[in-house]
């Protein structure tokens, strides 16, 4: 029997499909957009084969073309499908999975904070074991300047603005260590935001460390900041592998939120 040499018909669908998404992810990098010409030379695609993609993009309103500069980018369309997903997000959500994942793999608890009336807000702890205490935590208040889960909260802040935010707050001198004057203060943040993670070295209490990193939204924003707390000599992490940890971990949930990152390896949960 003659076998058909007429090729499956799914297969020209499929890559199309693929070619549409390369436009989109393309133009989601500047925007500006890019011409025509610019799009084929960048995918290495035929002229006509991208202006065919984009006429159904067009027509979607997933794509839109600039009368001036005859560059094609984004389209309302895309905004609106992307933010009904955005706003199906649910933070406590979304962090749990990867909040668990750290808590077992450290065998110490964590938790999940946001900023809210000029004071940390803790909305969520995880530890390695069901604790029936998980819920004690939800609703408590930390100052910013010394705890680690607080000074992550601010790591987008303006110099100014964290200047000030500092200078607002009553800087209570929990233990000896704790860092009360805002040009030190001002100095540890700088160095924090730099290896992407904080500190509090027994800065809120003696006797626990912690460590924190921020989770950033889709606009790039610091909305939430995850911690872990443990007694000194009772890890058998260091400082700074905690920390690298905890950014990890923090920069999965943000992946999760609409960040963008290629740092890390994302889990669908």
């Amino acid at each position: 029997m003659k076998q058909s040499t007429e090729k499956p018909k799914h297969k020209g669908a499929v890559q199309s499909i693929e070619r549409a998404f390369d436009i989109l992810e393309l133009l989601s990098r500047d925007p500006q957009g890019f011409t025509l010409t610019e799009i084929s030379n960048k995918l290495d695609l035929h002229k006509s084969t991208v202006h065919r993609l984009l006429a159904g993009l067009l027509g979607r309103h997933y794509v839109e073309k600039a009368p001036r500069t005859n560059c094609y980018r984004l389209g309302l369309g895309f905004v609106h499908m992307s933010g009904m997903y955005l706003n199906r997000i649910e933070l406590k959500t979304e962090a749990e999975y990867y909040m668990r994942e750290l808590a077992n793999m450290l065998g110490q608890v964590v938790f999940l904070a946001i900023r809210k009336d000029g004071e940390v807000v803790y909305i969520d702890k995880i530890e390695k074991f069901d604790s029936t205490h998980r819920f004690a935590i939800i609703g408590m208040r930390r100052p910013f300047h010394c705890t680690a889960i607080g000074k992550a909260l601010l790591f987008d802040e303006p110099e100014d603005s964290l200047q000030r935010i500092l200078e607002g707050e009553e800087r209570i001198k929990r233990t000896e260590k704790t860092v009360t004057e805002v040009p030190e203060l001002m100095s540890l943040m700088r160095k924090y935001r730099d290896q992407g993670y904080s500190l509090d070295d027994e800065e809120w209490e003696y006797n626990t460390s912690c460590v924190a990193a921020p989770i950033y939204d889709y606009r790039n924003k610091v909305i939430a900041a995850i911690s872990t707390a443990w007694s000194p000599h009772q890890t058998r992490y260091s400082m700074d592998e905690l920390g690298s940890l905890v950014r990890q971990t923090a920069l999965k949930i943000s992946a999760r939120l609409g960040y963008d990152t290629d740092e890390v390896e994302i889990v669908t949960v």
